[in-house]
């Protein structure tokens, strides 16, 4: 089972694509901390500060401005951006769930709806509320 989850962001995909795979940028709306640029083929660290977490992902493949594809754990996370008149929807798929892990589902698809309207209202309004979820 595949937990899907999408926004309307009000800026082109490029800006929206940069956020995600720019180490400065990913702390604005997600984890406090990235160790390094987004590419294929590299381990990424990132760091929940206000949490004491710290998680690697497999960056797998990516297109700019287009699709990023990682590993998370044991399930594999796509992200695409489909620009359109108003700027651009950020579709998140996160796949591979046992559908009868009910609570582990929507824990997930909870922290895919905070971070997708933390992004919206980074990159529309350059407001940063990411670690205000308890």
């Amino acid at each position: 089972m595949d937990i899907q989850t999408q926004m309307q962001i009000n800026v082109p995909a490029n800006k929206a694509y940069e956020a995600f795979v720019n180490p400065e940028e990913i702390s604005g709306f997600w984890f406090s901390h990235s160790s390094e640029r987004w590419e294929t083929g590299k381990t990424i660290t990132l760091k929940y500060a206000e949490y004491n977490a710290e998680l690697d992902i497999e960056i797998v493949h990516m297109e700019e401005n287009r699709l990023i594809q990682f590993t998370w754990g044991n399930h594999p996370v796509d992200i695409h951006f489909e620009e359109n008149d108003n700027g651009v929807i950020v579709t998140t798929i996160e796949q591979d769930f046992d559908k009868t892990e009910v609570e582990q589902l929507l824990g997930q698809k909870e922290g895919w709806v905070y971070m997708l309207s933390c992004l919206k209202a980074y990159l529309e309004y350059n407001v940063k509320f990411r670690a205000a979820l308890l």
